[in-house]
């Protein structure tokens, strides 16, 4: 376990991922604004399933080796909401919704996408929009405006995403008509697909437009944006459905973190502003 500091701490220098699950502490503050379930009181803790490689939603700082990024700030002010920690355990993105119902965590998030079909089996508290475009390398000279554009070419996503989801979609549109396929690289995680990419062992990696941002700053001219944004997805934590009153706490901790200013906080701290949910 590790314990970290404030959300306006430095931020990391990197996304190494660690091999392992990871349990991470964070402090919770003395007061708590919505109430904790009993067992969660009980526990004095949150634990969370996410795949903490999603950089810079969820990653693991290759200095210290503990989680940290938008989600985990989101995550620690909603348990200091109700005077508890958080804790984060690591699981690969398509097993993020087995390992909740398996009684690994308490919740998900993950940058999980608030889908209809994702709904029948868990409850969603939303707190950011995510945008969502192409990302190419900075030498290369393709742009495009659909994801049809992509026909024939290789493009790199993470397993068991939204993401994956549009572009098997494009693909059935594709072959309907009569036209090459995407050659679609489904990754472990977000970070491996954005690796094939670097690689030059994908054409395209499709992910959210704040990642071409943070990458740059991390090694400046790496990549760039090839796409308008494509589309937005609602992104929120997530509950089993017979976790009500959990759910419940979330919703009211998110609401008291907007109160307070610290949902803005978190956001400035990553760039997010323009991600915010009123």
């Amino acid at each position: 376990m590790w314990t970290i500091g404030r959300i306006d701490r430095l931020r990391g220098r990197g996304a190494g991922i660690a091999a392992l699950a990871l349990g991470v502490m964070m402090a919770a503050g003395a007061q708590a604004a919505s109430k904790a379930p009993e067992n969660i009181a009980k526990a004095g803790k949150i634990v969370f399933c996410t795949e903490l490689a999603y950089a810079p939603w969820e990653m693991v700082n290759p200095d210290t080796q503990a989680p940290e990024g938008f989600d985990i700030d989101i995550a620690a002010a909603l348990a200091k909401t109700m005077g508890v920690k958080s804790e984060h355990k690591n699981i690969a993105f398509d097993g993020l919704i087995p390992a909740l119902q398996a009684g690994q965590c308490d919740a998900i998030i993950s940058g999980l996408a608030d889908k209809p079909e994702r709904r029948e089996v868990v409850d969603f508290v939303d707190y950011a929009v995510s945008g969502n475009a192409l990302i190419v390398r900075a030498k290369d000279d393709a742009t495009f405006k659909t994801l049809e554009d992509l026909s024939g070419r290789k493009v790199s996503v993470a397993v068991g995403s939204a993401l994956e989801g549009e572009l098997k979609k494009a693909n059935e549109t594709l072959k309907a008509a009569g036209k090459p396929e995407i050659n679609i690289l489904s990754l472990q995680s977000g970070t491996d697909a954005f690796q094939q990419l670097t690689a030059g062992l994908a054409d395209v990696y499709l992910g959210s437009t704040d990642q071409a941002g943070y990458f740059n700053k991390q090694k400046p001219g790496l990549l760039k944006l090839a796409s308008p944004q494509l589309f937005s997805l609602t992104i929120g934590v997530a509950t089993l459905k017979k976790d009500k009153e959990l759910h419940d706490a979330f919703e009211a901790g998110l609401k008291e973190m907007k109160d307070s200013g610290e949902y803005k906080k978190v956001l400035d701290a990553w760039g997010f502003e323009a991600m915010g949910i009123q």
